[in-house]
């Protein structure tokens, strides 16, 4: 009897085993179907998507995609001006003057000559110029007579302003290499140290006298200038050093009063004059030739020297450098 309950008992836990087995299994098996639910659905979804992307590009490479994408290119607007056109045209800049040839000032103010006119201002030396600030206007001493000494070495011919009248006024030919010596403003260096060598080699020179300035400190006097009377010319270069720009009454009383002085004491004959500062003027021009003055000097550069620009000749500024340097 108890053999058979111990039987039975043993038969109820084996019953119980397998149903709680039964049961994990049937819990089991939900989760493993869900698994591969979601594995085929990722997989069907990645597929579908690759599948999207290559379809995509063929279209995109294709013919009628490139000719799409070159139809929808902007096209250029084409805008039609119908604005009137301008009677006026915009004016083409004017090149650059080139200085006049020897031949064509001969044609337009001959007869010409070329004569190098030389300007000198102070002939000091260096230590007097840098003394009173005098450096820019001076030629030193040394240097000055270096200059004279080249001009008789290579067989230079000074002239006087009496051989440019006569050819301006006779045609007188002047001889080839030939020069004129100019001194501006009748410093009392002139008399001191250019003189004196203008003695040595007997060169002729031309003095421009502010005649109002004549026997102030640092310019010639009067008796200074007429012991030098043999080889210089003492000549107009108005009583003040006045711009001859200025008004007509003026322009008039400082050329006259200069003019009127220098007779006085015998100079300024032929009547030569210069302009302060190297500025001329068309009423100046007018004045000087009702007073019968033969030739005036402005500061512009040049050589080539006409009788139709006989109130307006130019000049070569002469600093402290060896003549060569400007073609001597």
């Amino acid at each position: 009897m108890i053999l058979q309950e111990n039987l039975k008992k043993r038969l109820n836990m084996q019953d119980k085993s397998k149903l709680q087995l039964s049961e994990k299994s049937e819990q089991r098996k939900p989760r493993w179907q869900n698994s591969l639910f979601l594995f085929l659905f990722l997989s069907a979804f990645l597929f579908s998507f690759f599948a999207f992307r290559v379809i995509r590009g063929r279209e995109n490479n294709s013919p009628s995609s490139v000719t799409n994408s070159v139809s929808e290119t902007p096209k250029p607007k084409f805008v039609l001006d119908n604005s009137p056109v301008s009677s006026t045209l915009t004016p083409t800049p004017s090149p650059t003057q080139r200085p006049l040839s020897f031949d064509e000032m001969n044609k337009l103010f001959g007869p010409c000559v070329r004569l190098p006119v030389l300007m000198y201002h102070h002939i000091q030396s260096k230590e007097s110029a840098r003394e009173d600030h005098q450096t820019s206007l001076t030629v030193y001493t040394d240097y000055f007579e270096g200059q004279m000494k080249y001009l008789s070495d290579k067989g230079y011919k000074v002239i006087s302003m009496s051989d440019l009248v006569n050819f301006f006024d006779s045609g007188v030919e002047i001889p080839k290499n030939s020069v004129l010596l100019t001194f501006d403003d009748a410093y009392e260096d002139f008399y001191l140290n250019a003189y004196p060598i203008l003695q040595k080699f007997n060169f002729k020179a031309t003095v421009f006298v502010p005649t109002g300035l004549v026997s102030n400190a640092g310019y010639l006097t009067w008796d200074e200038m007429d012991s030098m009377k043999d080889l210089v010319l003492f000549a107009n270069h108005t009583w003040s050093h006045k711009n001859v720009k200025s008004n007509i009454s003026q322009v008039e009383y400082e050329i006259s009063t200069a003019d009127s002085q220098l007779k006085d004491h015998l100079f300024n004959s032929p009547k030569i004059f210069a302009y302060p500062y190297g500025i001329n003027s068309l009423q100046a021009e007018k004045y000087l030739n009702s007073l019968g003055y033969k030739a005036a000097f402005t500061t512009r550069h040049g050589n080539i020297l006409c009788k139709g620009q006989r109130l307006d000749l130019p000049r070569i500024r002469i600093v402290n450098a060896p003549l060569s340097s400007y073609g001597f």
